[in-house]
């Protein structure tokens, strides 16, 4: 029935019914200017199977984005800076439902070749929580996960060109951007994740940004959730870093940004953490994400916003220090 209807609405309208079903904003899914023409793009692809073909609607709605793809491909060292993690919300994991159509992800990784399993519901974070999210159809209760790069709230919290991380910016990539921005922050402690993410930035294999090679980290102010998991076996340390923005934000209600990076490793190897995601929230964050009432020594602990390790470890076991530390002027 409800093709039957698409196909008489897009006849009265002169449309095609797959033109009709690629309306880009559609209002009956919250969606805005903004959401264009990331949704669109999910909607014409969906269950496209054919490479051609979906290089062929990404290259006619969006040109220049698969050559992002490209240039990042040719970066592996860019690439490995980043973990692992779900391509499915913890509020899904009942329904299994994906962030980001399998077909998708399938496309884009047949260019950067990272890691992922068969079905596509774990994988690189750094592919799935950018590019990924970007043709994310799935609501959430903060909105579509693409909101987070359109809206520039970022760029214009920090005082940074418009559009820098928006998937459309004419230099770098957005991978390579945000990672420019969120590394020296996220490895500011880590020796050897430090000296990877300057060894990519002089490999010459990604454009360097002016505004972020010259910016200002020393004037941020970072706060520092250490949740850390230690035995004679392992090290699991997962950092959250909340980064005030610098300047008022006016294109929406959000005040930082959330930095969240992942370290594990085997007793006697030394620490390199990975960013597993990057995402502005309002000043109210702060509050449950440092309540003092959840620090301790030995309290449970369990990996956040959708990250995923390369082994899996017992519940039992997730049990260790929760602390916050202050790191302002302490990251580059």
């Amino acid at each position: 029935m409800i093709k039957v209807f698409l196909s008489l609405i897009a006849t009265l309208m002169g449309q095609s019914p797959q033109q009709a079903k690629a309306q880009c904003p559609d209002l009956s899914q919250h969606e805005t200017a903004l959401d264009c023409p990331w949704a669109e793009v999910t909607r014409l692809t969906q269950g496209m199977q054919d490479p051609t073909q979906i290089r062929s609607v990404l290259d006619q709605k969006i040109p220049g984005f698969v050559q992002q793809l490209e240039k990042d491909a040719s970066a592996r060292d860019l690439l490995n800076l980043w973990g692992l993690s779900r391509n499915i919300d913890e509020s899904n994991l009942d329904t299994g439902t994906l962030t980001v159509p399998s077909n998708l992800l399938w496309f884009f990784n047949s260019i950067l070749n990272v890691t992922y399993n068969s079905q596509f519901t774990e994988g690189h974070a750094g592919l799935t929580h950018t590019y990924g999210y970007l043709f994310s159809n799935v609501w959430t209760p903060y909105g579509y996960k693409r909101l987070r790069y359109v809206a520039g709230e970022t760029e214009e919290g920090f005082g940074l060109p418009q559009g820098l991380f928006g998937g459309r910016y004419p230099h770098g990539t957005l991978l390579a951007n945000l990672t420019q921005f969120a590394a020296p922050i996220a490895f500011q402690n880590s020796p050897v994740s430090k000296s990877d993410f300057q060894d990519v930035m002089n490999s010459g294999l990604v454009e360097v940004i002016p505004e972020l090679a010259q910016f200002p980290f020393s004037k941020l102010h970072i706060r520092r959730l250490v949740e850390r998991v230690q035995n004679e076996k392992y090290t699991l340390e997962m950092h959250s870093d909340l980064v005030d923005f610098l300047y008022p934000n006016t294109r929406g209600n959000n005040q930082a940004l959330l930095i969240y990076s992942v370290d594990f490793h085997a007793a006697g190897q030394p620490a390199r953490p990975r960013l597993v995601t990057v995402f502005p929230v309002e000043a109210s964050f702060a509050t449950g994400l440092f309540n003092p009432q959840t620090l301790g020594d030995a309290v449970p602990l369990k990996l956040k916003y959708n990250a995923v390790l390369p082994v899996s470890i017992p519940a039992e076991e997730m049990v260790g220090k929760r602390f916050v530390t202050n790191e302002s002027n302490n990251s580059h």
